[in-house]
């Protein structure tokens, strides 16, 4: 009796060690399947977020060097047009204010967009003007005729107009930027004027940007 009681309770281990060998591989394969299920997903995911930070790096590194280019061509003193050759992906689209330059563009993952804030202040194409002669008759409209060009010196009181002018097309420009065709090449121009002040004839610069 003793020994069947004992063969009794021994089966019974046995199969509890079995329940729980089986328990404890249904467990680890549940797992296994969640762990693979997380890092699918997550591979998913991931791809689309290189492709982002991709696309944003390639943005970054056009604007500066737009941005560094104006800044550049505003430091100088000396009457010149200059010349930007875009090296960007022709979908992306870049706008310019008086003091920003902005990209944007759709990839499969959704809208990039990166901004670029400039050390100066310039004043891309508007409907005030749209080149440098346009500019120069702008200027004269406001002031008697004077040009601020050789001997067409401005008076003192002329330049209060020009920066008058000059806020209005920021302001403009704050609301709808010039959308340059980055196919083309971008006019980065210094115009110098001669204006006559208390000590003399001094020399003001306004950098513009158009195609």
């Amino acid at each position: 009796m003793a020994a069947r009681l004992k063969n009794e309770r021994l089966k019974d281990e046995g199969l509890k060690d079995d329940e729980k060998a089986w328990a404890d591989y249904l467990i680890t394969r549940v797992g296994l399947l969640l762990f693979c299920s997380i890092l699918f997903i997550s591979a998913f995911n991931i791809h689309p977020l290189f492709i982002q930070q991709d696309a944003a790096g390639v943005m970054d590194a056009g604007l500066s060097s737009l941005a560094s280019y104006i800044e550049d061509v505003d430091s100088t003193s000396i009457q010149g047009a200059h010349y930007y050759t875009f090296d960007i992906d022709p979908d992306v689209t870049i706008d310019i204010s008086s003091k920003y330059v902005s990209a944007y563009s759709d990839t499969k993952t959704g809208r990039v967009t990166r901004a670029r804030a400039l050390m100066t202040t310039f004043y891309p194409q508007n409907s005030l003007w749209d080149s440098r002669p346009g500019l120069l008759e702008a200027i004269a409209d406001r002031c008697g005729g004077r040009t601020g060009l050789g001997e067409n010196v401005l008076e003192a009181g002329d330049w209060q107009s020009i920066n008058e002018m000059l806020d209005q097309a920021e302001t403009e420009l704050a609301q709808e930027p010039f959308v340059p065709d980055t196919m083309q090449p971008l006019v980065v121009e210094k115009v110098m004027v001669n204006i006559r002040t208390a000590e003399g004839v001094e020399r003001r610069g306004v950098t513009i940007v158009y195609q």
